[in-house]
């Protein structure tokens, strides 16, 4: 569960977010809508702790953000899974070690970070490129290692910030695609942000429209 109540944060150099209020429940698949600069990553850096509201609360996954302490922060990251427009995919790993990655950190059984791997590998379709080095990777099978590594860990919500924004029409729509099966099939709950309405009209979710900081109604 993702519940914002009141929150406001403003940055130094530029407006932020003002008062947003709403809550997205387990397993429920959520488009955060709205025009670049209108606050969407802003958001979902408050939901995964990377900041702190100045005003209001954030809880997700029973912790509340602003009273949680920096040490417990990776294990409220844990129970999420990120997926990001840029891929953040490690170019010297091959898919296989970039998804391994995260369960390397927990200290997982050497056998159990294997089957977990592969198997999540498997779920987005890339059985056969698991020793390919993202160089080797179209856009599309690079994002969707990114969305393997994601779920790897069994994340509880997965918060993806404009996943198909580096990708063409055809690929967007297969990775989002994977992303309401997660939720739907899965029992993710799944946060997508993302300029692009377009894509909205060809899923069903719940959509939450944001422009200059603010909800609109």
């Amino acid at each position: 569960m993702i519940e914002l109540r009141n929150v406001s944060l403003t940055y130094q150099r530029g407006p932020g977010v003002f008062d947003i209020n709403f809550k997205i429940n387990a397993g429920e698949l959520a488009f955060l809508v709205g025009p670049s600069g209108a606050g969407k990553s802003t958001v979902l850096k408050l939901m995964y702790a990377e900041l702190v509201p100045q005003e209001g609360e954030v809880e997700i996954n029973g912790y509340i953000t602003s009273r949680i302490r920096r040490n417990r922060i990776p294990g409220l990251r844990r129970t999420l899974g990120l997926v990001f427009q840029d891929f953040r995919l490690l170019p010297d790993r091959n898919a296989y070690d970039n998804v391994a990655l995260p369960l390397h950190i927990m200290g997982l059984p050497h056998r159990e970070i294997r089957e977990r791997t592969y198997s999540a590998l498997g779920d987005v379709g890339l059985s056969e490129r698991v020793h390919h080095y993202p160089r080797e990777l179209s856009g599309g099978e690079q994002q969707r290692v990114a969305i393997a590594r994601a779920v790897v860990k069994n994340p509880d919500i997965i918060l993806a910030d404009e996943p198909t924004g580096n990708l063409d029409a055809a690929t967007a729509l297969e990775t989002l695609d994977l992303l309401t099966y997660l939720a739907e099939d899965q029992g993710c709950t799944v946060v997508v942000a993302t300029h692009d309405y377009t894509l909205m009209t060809k899923k069903r979710g719940r959509l939450i429209e944001i422009s200059e900081g603010r909800l609109l109604d």
